[in-house]
């Protein structure tokens, strides 16, 4: 058996804490945010290496498709490559465990619900976005739940 290294994020908490409390901004003082540096803030951490994280900004993105679509679709392209990257899923390896797999598809019913409250801000927004979205469609997996989503 060869050493294994074991990563530590001392700033864990402390950044899941920022996006929860960025999420109880959208419905305390949505007015008085800078919308601009606030979705930088979410569209970054749609990259973030925990999954909690990753939730909390599908939610903020669904609920500021509802109350900024205009500010959103001016960030539907730096959104998208994270989008893209979620709905792919996990790598299935040999040691992948079930845990894993059950994770990866909440995280990705997740994105999904954030996919399809974007795609109602309107069409021909983001072409990257709009392939992207028309990508998902055609996937057996995901198509038909994200047809329904949309409505």
């Amino acid at each position: 058996m060869r050493p294994w290294t074991h990563k530590v994020d001392d700033g864990l908490e402390a950044r899941k804490t920022a996006y929860e409390t960025m999420y109880t901004f959208l419905d305390t003082c949505l007015h008085k945010l800078d919308l601009r540096l606030f979705l930088e803030r979410v569209v970054l951490g749609l990259a973030d290496d925990l999954d909690e994280t990753k939730v909390i900004c599908h939610m903020m993105l669904f609920r500021l498709s509802q109350v900024a679509p205009t500010a959103v679709s001016q960030r539907l392209d730096e959104a998208t490559p994270q989008l893209e990257k979620t709905m792919k899923g996990a790598t299935v390896t040999k040691d992948i465990v079930k845990q894993d797999l059950e994770r990866a598809a909440e995280l990705q019913q997740s994105a999904l619900r954030a996919v399809a409250a974007l795609s109602k801000i309107g069409a021909g927004v983001s072409p990257k976005y709009d392939a992207f979205t028309k990508d998902l469609k055609k996937n057996s997996m995901w198509g038909a739940e994200l047809k329904e989503l949309i409505g």
